[in-house]
């Protein structure tokens, strides 16, 4: 029990800055984003959503004006909004004049004060453009090489082939025969793949003319890399991000006015496969586009092509269009073998100079094909943040297990691409130098690659032949790596530890969230759920960066909460959401790509759950509108498999922990909950999301309907599931998820509470048995009820399957698929490596509890976007400081205690225009608008 003894805030100060924000003008709004985005160049959205910070306590009315011009002056106002009375800043809907391809839109806000009739300042404009609405505005041609390039295998292209898939001497010795001979037909398949390409085109602008704006518009079916006159016109990587191609394609627009010159220019594209032209890794079907007798499946969507329109306006009104077309040129690259899961080979010796300049040599150049068809049904603004490095990571530590072989440590698992400094590395010309990465090493430091399992057929690696005339750098441009060590042949001398740099890889979502206590364990817990997310967002969330690179349904709503909370996921959640529309099943297990397959509803209720919390979090109601239909056809599906009330398919609770370290189970396969529990919970939740969406979407049949299947399934769930001896359904997931979907009646919250407690520290000795499924609910399922503590010290638990356990065990640095996969005691020095992969972020659900429980912050389904919360923490025994932060939509939640000699001091930070529930534990909540405040808490 607890008892708030003071809160210490001045009130008259407080009242005092009221008074003050209302007289003063000086105030105005910041950070217009639209879309999302601070200057989007391709907007589509007929009515973009607009956003702001008003910086008033609290926002009453608002006026937003949109021009065509920056003076706003009436002749080119495109909508005046008037004033407003709405307290909302988030999403607001442009309903001006309608607006066309290229255009380009200023806009302005101010906002008033209650009681106070006189407006604050306008903002400075923000402003968007427009991008290409229409197919008939793309003028130019998707363009191809006209005939593909097969390089020639010599001695060090076989060996890099034989890397690549596992066929090398020392692989082909652990492969049963079987398996040996399924390599050798991949074999075949990776000597035939073709080089990736670089194309070009020379063009001219007159020096008599001034350019006023310069828009290139691009993207690329594969992975491209444009430039102009040399120069990288975007720091983007792995783009455009992976899709349903033959459905749509994410295309850039950037503003590239300081690349060009007057008179001769040139644009230049590198193009590669990307996932478009990945048919190996998890088949050994033919490329469509290498025989007229096409099968009839492939992973392939067929050979790499690209589309690049650069529109020049001039200062005297004209125009100018530099389109691809049949004007282009192409020549094979330098990198001669690539492959998202194989890697890279690239050849210095075939490097061609200047090929992306003026002064090129066209010696060699080739004529392009021009497609008379898209590859796609429609290209769409890649408004989702582009893959960059982000973060760069050094070697702590080398090895040298085998003459001529070193192996780097980078001391932790994750995504990256490596940098090679060839100047340190010194290599003579012809030197071929392979690099081939790892998860897992022997105390010696020989690798192993089996955590990739017996998928997919290729194995990590990358080769560089060296001409001699090397430049100082190296990257690898088309492919990534999920590693912690880089083994490395073909070298004189050992490299030093400098020779090689890495840099983790992700999606660039701007991180929103920080968390941070007293306690080390927990924060090195904290970091390894972020290592294990930010490993796994390649566009898509990933399951693994090793193995299938898929964005699986299941894992994404799994790990959601914790990239929620941490990251800003607005616009990747949009996107992800699009995929669930493309996807070939209703009920997609895998989305995008043809990997896809359907039928297992426990995964695909992902689609509901992402659309549901993308709301809470953000606010935007057109995301559920958009999605309404796809959300409906997914349930129906569902019902359809329904059985005696519950839906008794699934993958279930995926790798809860085995009893003890290297028990043997059947694939990752639930042990603790039957598959039958999750499934008909999940669908539950998904009714009770569902009725709530239809009731925000104004479609009151649909929330009837929706709200008594709700009821159904927790009606007969309860009937089948809960033991009237035990006040419980029989394992810690499955009281989870009764408590946290309210299927349990609420009359027996409290008391399946305790026997969830009673079964975390009696028969789990204080360790979570969740999987998967349960990693997001267990928590707080303990935490409203009462045992916060044992929440808490579910993390800090000795032994195994604690997270102690992973790191000191098993030597963990991201969250292992299988965390029981060995017993590290029979095996100290690591020669056998576990089947399963090293980085899974389906397991970091229990993120989220370090901000909804030590930190408080929790958002509310009637207030969207934060603009009302709640904040109610718990205080473990255990725990002597939290202090985390949120970056909403409305500005930073703050949320920090201390507890000593049995009083807890909290402070919060409630951002402007905004207001939050506090509720301490035993007391009544009450609202408190924006500001800062204090509290003091005495245990009782």
């Amino acid at each position: 029990m607890v008892k708030v003894i003071s809160i210490l805030f001045v009130a008259l100060l407080v009242a005092c800055n009221v008074q003050h924000e209302q007289k003063s003008v000086a105030v105005s709004p910041s950070n217009l984003l639209v879309e999302g985005k601070k200057h989007p160049l391709n907007v589509h959205n007929p009515r973009p959503k607009l956003s702001w910070h008003s910086n008033v306590k609290s926002q009453s009315y608002y006026q937003i004006q949109a021009s065509s011009s920056e003076d706003f002056i009436s002749r080119s106002l495109l909508w005046d909004s008037g004033k407003i009375q709405a307290k909302h800043s988030l999403n607001i809907e442009y309903q001006g004049r309608a607006l066309g391809t290229n255009d380009a839109v200023f806009w302005r806000v101010r906002v008033w004060q209650p009681n106070n009739n006189q407006a604050g300042q306008w903002s400075e404009p923000g402003v968007w453009e427009m991008g290409l609405l229409e197919k008939s505005d793309w003028q130019a041609q998707w363009i191809q090489v006209k005939k593909q390039v097969i390089t020639p295998l010599t001695e060090n292209v076989t060996k890099w082939v034989l890397y690549a898939t596992g066929t090398h001497k020392e692989g082909l010795k652990k492969l049963p025969k079987k398996k040996a001979a399924t390599q050798m037909l991949v074999v075949d398949q990776v000597n035939q793949q073709p080089t990736a390409g670089l194309f070009r085109h020379n063009f001219f602008i007159k020096p008599s003319k001034k350019i006023v704006k310069a828009k290139l518009h691009s993207t690329a079916a594969g992975y491209y890399e444009v430039y102009i006159n040399g120069q990288r016109v975007s720091d983007r990587i792995m783009d455009p991000g992976q899709t349903d191609f033959d459905k749509r394609i994410l295309y850039n627009t950037d503003d590239v006015s300081d690349f060009l010159l007057s008179g001769n220019n040139t644009i230049g594209v590198h193009l590669g496969s990307g996932w478009y032209d990945e048919n190996i890794a998890f088949s050994r079907w033919k490329n469509p586009d290498g025989s007229t007798d096409k099968p009839s499946k492939t992973l392939s969507y067929g050979q790499p092509k690209f589309i690049a329109q650069l529109e020049l306006s001039y200062d005297d009104g004209s125009k100018q269009i530099v389109a691809s077309n049949e004007q282009w040129l192409s020549h094979p690259s330098p990198v001669i073998k690539e492959g998202v899961f194989s890697g890279e080979l690239y050849n210095a010796q075939n490097v061609v100079k200047n090929w992306n300049k003026n002064k090129s040599n066209l010696n060699g150049w080739e004529p392009v094909q021009v497609l008379t068809q898209w590859p796609t049904e429609t290209l769409e603004p890649q408004l989702l943040p582009p893959i960059r490095p982000v973060k760069k990571m050094t070697v702590q530590k080398i090895f040298q297990p085998k003459a001529n072989v070193w192996v780097l440590d980078f001391g932790q698992n994750f995504t990256g691409v490596p940098t090679f400094n060839l100047d340190k590395l010194g290599l003579r010309k012809g030197q071929a130098v392979f690099f081939r990465y790892a998860e897992w090493a022997d105390i010696d430091g020989n690798i192993s690659q089996k955590t990739g399992g017996s998928a997919p057929l290729l194995k990590q690696v990358d080769g560089y032949i060296a001409s001699g005339e090397d430049s100082s750098t190296w990257t690898p441009e088309f492919t990534w790596h999920g590693f912690r060590y880089l083994e490395i042949t073909g070298l004189d001398k050992a490299p030093t530890i400098d020779a090689i740099t890495a840099h983790l890889v992700r999606s660039d979502v701007e991180i929103a969230g920080t968390f941070k206590s007293s306690n080390e364990l927990i924060n090195r817990i904290h970091d390894m759920a972020l290592w294990t997310y930010e490993s796994n967002l390649m566009a898509v969330p990933m399951d693994c960066p090793i193995r299938e690179r898929a964005g699986w349904t299941g894992d994404a709503h799994a790990a959601l909460i914790t990239g929620n909370y941490n990251y800003n996921m607005d616009n990747f959640w949009k996107k992800y959401l699009g995929d669930f529309k493309t996807a070939a099943f209703q009920a997609p297990a895998v989305v995008p790509g043809k990997r896809t397959h359907g039928g297992n509803f426990d995964w695909a209720v992902a689609e509901i759950i992402i659309a549901w919390e993308h709301y809470r979090h953000h606010g935007d109601i057109d995301v559920l509108q958009g999605q309404f239909n796809s959300l409906i056809e997914y349930m129906e599906l569902a019902e359809s498999k329904m059985d005696n009330g519950l839906l008794r398919i699934g993958y279930g609770d995926w790798c809860d922990p085995v009893l003890k370290p290297g028990m043997g189970r059947k694939r990752c396969n639930p042990q603790h909950t039957s598959p039958t529990i999750t499934s008909s919970a999940l669908l539950a939740h998904g009714s009770d999301l569902m009725s709530k969406i239809a009731e925000l979407l104004n479609k009151p049949q649909k929330a009837q309907y929706y709200s008594a299947l709700f009821k159904s399934i927790a009606a007969q769930f309860n009937k089948e599931f809960y033991n009237l001896k035990t006040n419980h359904y029989g394992s810690q997931t499955a009281d989870a998820m009764a408590l946290r979907f309210n299927i349990a009646p609420a009359h027996l919250h409290q008391s399946i509470a305790d026997a969830l407690n009673k079964d975390v520290l009696e028969n789990w000795k204080g360790h979570g048995s969740v999987g998967a499924l349960g990693q997001t609910y267990l928590y707080l399922a303990l935490s409203d009820y009462g045992y916060g503590d044992t929440a808490f010290n579910i993390f800090t638990a000795d032994g195994y399957p604690g997270y102690s356990f992973q790191f000191e065990k098993l030597n963990a640095t991201t969250l292992w698929e299988r965390k029981g996969v060995l017993d590290p005691d029979l095996d100290p020095e690591r020669r056998n490596a576990p089947g399963r992969s090293l980085n899974h972020p389906f397991h970091s659900g229990y993120d989220g509890w370090f901000y909804e429980g030590l930190g408080g912050i929790r958002p509310l389904d009637n207030e969207p976007g934060y603009q009302t919360f709640e904040l109610r923490p718990v205080f473990p025994k255990g725990l002597e400081w939290v202090d985390v932060s949120y970056q909403t939509g409305y500005g930073t939640i703050k949320s920090s205690w201390v507890q000593k000699s049995g009083v807890v001091k909290w402070n919060i930070e409630i951002p402007n225009n905004s207001s939050a529930y506090v509720t301490i534990l035993n007391e009544p909540k009450k609202l408190y608008r924006a500001g800062t405040y204090s509290f003091e808490i005495k245990s009782l």
